[in-house]
């Protein structure tokens, strides 16, 4: 049997679009009981297609990447019949997850102040665009507009060229795995001290994390930083060349790793010795990405890649992404789970959790839920 830590634990997921429910599916993934409550119209991802399911009248694909292992149910919170039945459900549940905006939430009761008082047990877990302690707290934040806001896209494209987002919601994919690890932090924590927490994930915050080495270094120098297209701004090379026959990924990460394509590429090293540091390659680095071009120009992309993989040298052909699912299953990840949908009674495929527990892919057995009729 796979490993389930979370067997047991009751989430109320009230969550939509994408960080919340991508959160809740890593826990349903670690044996959590979910319960995703939905709207009469459903999650508003169900309507975000093409592509459709059975002939584009099915499940929408954007609502199977983030609700797999849940069950669902039909809720209205404008009723009072809708409102009574939540209030049955949180009262043995581990943990309520919410993305309302603040004044939805206030005006339905689902305060932390309010549940905590009605629920002393109950850990509360709200995804904001923008952190309560901030002027910004009452914004609405979608993905893209936080890609915007919190300086990603000013880093992301051609250096020439425009700002750029991210080709997948990554926000929200980060926003939703910091949720899953605040929430169990929170579980931690009342098992030790018997006290519950709110955990709030603010997009805008859950953005900037992500900045990372960016943001360390603007904090460093105060300087602005700019785009570099597939390059990176401390390392070089460490971008995507082309070859006679498709495009390469390559990222040297050591001063030696760079002397041994060098003599393979027959760049001059005693000519230009401060190429041997990644200091000098960075200062340096217009022309010599310019010769590393015009060397790579002439071979073809699977003999650079044999090279580097017989060198330990970090590379791989750009690969689209139905080559990496459908071509590359078992040379490069299992990660690919036919899951039973219990409706139709046909085998849906889903990306399980990269996470392995005692060798196993952890990936809750449900597939996504079909919209049900309202109660």
């Amino acid at each position: 049997m796979p490993a389930a830590p979370l067997r047991k634990l009751k989430i109320v997921d009230l969550s939509r679009i994408l960080a919340g429910p991508f959160g809740t599916q890593l826990l349903a993934d670690f044996g959590a009981e979910v319960l995703k409550l939905e709207p009469p119209d459903g999650d508003p991802t169900r309507g975000w297609g093409p592509p459709f399911d059975e002939g584009n009248t099915g499940e929408s694909a954007y609502f199977r990447a983030a609700n797999r292992g849940k069950r669902n149910e039909i809720i209205d919170l404008h009723t009072p019949e809708g409102k009574a039945r939540l209030e049955e459900l949180l009262v043995d549940a581990d943990v309520l997850v919410e993305n309302f905006l603040p004044d939805s939430a206030d005006r339905m009761g689902l305060t932390w102040e309010r549940l905590h008082r009605i629920y002393p047990k109950l850990i509360v877990a709200s995804v904001r665009g923008f952190a309560s302690d901030v002027a910004a707290s009452r914004r609405a934040g979608y993905d893209f507009i936080l890609q915007a806001e919190s300086g990603w896209m000013s880093i992301t494209g051609e250096e020439s060229g425009r700002p750029m987002k991210v080709g997948v919601a990554l926000v929200d994919v980060l926003a939703g795995l910091y949720l899953a690890n605040g929430i169990q932090a929170a579980l931690l924590h009342r098992e030790r001290t018997g006290e519950p927490l709110h955990v709030e994930v603010p997009l805008m915050e859950a953005a900037m994390s992500g900045l990372v080495n960016v943001a360390a270094s603007t904090l460093m120098t105060g300087e602005r930083p700019a785009r570099y297209g597939n390059g990176h701004p401390q390392i070089v090379p460490y971008q995507t060349f082309p070859c006679r026959d498709g495009e390469i990924a390559i990222g040297v990460g050591s001063d030696k790793q760079f002397e041994i394509l060098a003599l393979w590429l027959g760049l001059d090293l005693e000519g230009n010795p401060d190429w041997r540091r990644n200091r000098g390659r960075v200062e340096d680095r217009i022309r010599l990405v310019g010769e590393i071009e015009t060397r790579f120009a002439p071979l073809g992309a699977d003999e650079v890649v044999a090279f580097c993989d017989q060198n330990a040298i970090p590379a791989s052909r750009v690969r689209t992404v139905d080559d990496v699912l459908f071509r590359k299953a078992g040379e490069l990840h299992h990660l690919i789970q036919p899951l039973l949908d219990e409706d139709s009674g046909r085998m849906v495929p889903t990306l399980a959790s990269p996470v392995l527990l005692n060798g196993q892919r952890a990936c809750a057995p449900l597939a996504p839920p079909r919209l049900k009729k309202r109660r």
